[in-house]
Parts: C-alpha cells; sequence; structure tokens
C-alpha cells in the first residue's frame, strides 16, 4: 500500500495508520530505517506529526528508537516470536471460549464475513491483516474489554511477523490462503457450537497446529 498525501485532520493520527500499514504490509521490511525528514516529506506534512505517529508506532511494538534517536522498523526475533505464541495458546482459547459463551448471531455473522474476504485475498499480507481481524473480532465477540487490551498489544506484532515471515519464504499465496480459510471456519464452528469447553479446545489447537507449520525461524533457539 504506497503512502499518500496526509489529511489535514488529525495529523499524527493519519501519518500513524499509513506508517502502521506500511510496514506490516512488507513496504519497510525489518531493521529498515525511518527518516522523519524523508516519511515527512512523502506525506507532505511537517515532522512534527511524523515523531509524534513514530512515538506511537514504538510503544505498539512495530518501530525501535536506538540511543541517537534514530528509528528502524523493529525486527522480531525467535525469542519473541516464541514469547508471542506462549500468549496466544493463554489468549486464543480463552478468546473462543467466552465467545462461545457470549457470542451472539451478529458477532457470528461478523467473523464469518472476514472468512469470506479471505477467499478473495490476492496478497500475503492481506491474507495476514485479515488474520488479525478475524481474531479481533472473536475477542470482540467474548466482550471482555480487558481481554481485547491484550490483544491489541500483542496484534501488531503477529501480523508484522507474519506478514514478514511469509514474504522471506516465499509463501505461495493460494496455499496459505486455503489453510487459513480451513482453519478459521474450523474454529467458528466450534464457537458457534455454544459449548465453551470445545470451543477453547479449538482455540488452543488453531494455535498449535499454526506454530507447527511455521519454519525454523519462527522457532526459539
Amino acid at each position: 500500500m504506497p503512502l499518500t498525501k496526509a489529511r489535514r485532520v488529525s495529523l499524527a493520527h493519519d501519518v500513524s495508520a499509513q506508517l502502521a500499514d506500511a510496514i506490516v504490509a512488507g513496504e519497510f521490511p525489518a531493521g529498515a530505517s525511518l527518516q522523519e525528514v524523508a516519511l515527512a516529506e512523502k506525506l507532505g506534512v511537517s515532522r512534527a506529526p511524523v515523531r509524534e505517529a513514530l512515538i506511537e508506532l514504538e510503544a505498539r511494538g512495530l518501530v525501535q528508537f536506538d540511543e541517537q534517536g534514530r528509528t528502524r522498523v523493529r525486527a522480531l526475533s525467535p525469542s519473541d516470536v516464541h514469547d508471542i505464541h506462549a500468549l496466544r495458546l493463554a489468549l486464543d482459547p480463552l478468546a473462543a471460549q467466552l465467545a462461545a459463551e457470549r457470542g451472539t448471531t451478529d458477532d457470528f455473522t461478523a467473523i464469518g464475513r472476514v472468512i469470506d474476504e479471505t477467499t478473495s485475498a490476492r496478497t500475503l499480507a492481506e491474507i495476514a491483516r485479515l488474520d488479525r481481524v478475524f481474531h479481533t473480532r472473536v475477542v470482540e465477540a467474548g466482550k471482555n474489554r480487558w481481554l481485547l487490551d491484550c490483544w491489541s498489544v500483542i496484534g501488531d506484532q503477529m501480523e508484522l511477523w507474519l506478514t514478514h515471515m511469509l514474504l522471506r519464504n516465499h509463501a505461495a499465496t493460494a496455499k496459505v490462503r486455503e489453510a487459513t480459510i480451513l482453519a478459521h471456519r474450523s474454529l467458528l464452528k466450534a464457537i458457534r457450537s455454544g459449548k465453551p469447553a470445545l470451543a477453547a479446545k479449538a482455540g488452543s489447537r488453531h494455535v498449535a497446529d499454526w506454530v507447527k507449520s511455521l519454519p525454523a525461524v519462527g522457532r526459539k533457539k
């Protein structure tokens, strides 16, 4: 997704959103330098909103500042990914369980709509984005704002790493898309069953199966 001229309303928010999309989509690879002057010129804004946006993105775990104040796209190490997966093994079963307990027909329809959108995804970055949206909808269906806050913290990093991993390993888009759709349909079916224990088990299996399919770069050494 190419950068465009930022709107004159809520500049920092607009800049942050555009940069986050570009980073997660792989337009800026892991470790890439993000120069405020160049970004400000490309976005048609001053350095102030760019700086503010970069500070927000650091809090979201997408960029990091070095001791000289220079900014780079965050590169997640195998250890980082291992720890994030450990959190997901705890969060995803709970999210599925609560969705089965508290989810409404509208919630399930919204989750299913994301799966339908995935069938039309044409890029790995789009698949990764929709994967995150799918899991966000599951968490939202559970109606636990604390869980949603926890998911929000790791959601950016999961989407970032998944996109970069798929691109780096030249994954086949069609194969990834079909595997994602199949896995998400299975999880939604368990959630719609209205059986919390079954949904929790499916949530745990979903993460475990996904971790097993990752290349060695995603494993803790």
